[in-house]
């Protein structure tokens, strides 16, 4: 379980570092996820370092197909898909909750994209991971 508590606790302090460190642009969250904000899309290779610090190498870089993944695998489901111009960052806490880091390109207006960082997965069955968190 402590494990999982830090490796939450991590996921929170790059919240930290991405609002005090880049011109972002604070939007509603909604569940599943924790963050969201914009960013112009420029700014992308500044925080990608940043973002690849706490979960590693994007799991599904911008440019790639995640045709299959839509398909078959329950996070890209639950996020509701992902497109090939999205980038995602996914890190594994159990079986039943990920953390992740998407960057979202506006089709309306492709100087922006949405940065969203959240926790996805059964919150009650990870309850006590969440609760020694918010503590």
């Amino acid at each position: 379980m402590d494990t999982h508590v830090n490796t939450i606790k991590q996921t929170v302090q790059l919240i930290q570092e991405v609002k005090s460190n880049f011109d972002i642009e604070i939007t509603d969250s909604r569940d599943p996820q924790v963050f969201a904000g914009v960013v112009y899309s420029d700014i992308l290779e500044k925080i990608t370092p940043l973002v690849e610090k706490y979960f590693g190498p994007a799991s599904k870089p911008a440019g790639k197909s995640a045709f299959i993944t839509n398909l078959t695998d329950r996070f890209a489901k639950a996020i509701g898909g992902i497109r090939k111009e999205q980038t995602v960052f996914r890190k594994n806490v159990s079986s039943t909750l990920d953390l992740y880091c998407a960057f979202w390109p506006w089709g309306s207006n492709p100087v922006k994209t949405t940065v969203r960082i959240g926790v996805l997965g059964d919150l009650q069955e990870n309850e006590n991971e969440i609760c020694a968190l918010l503590k």
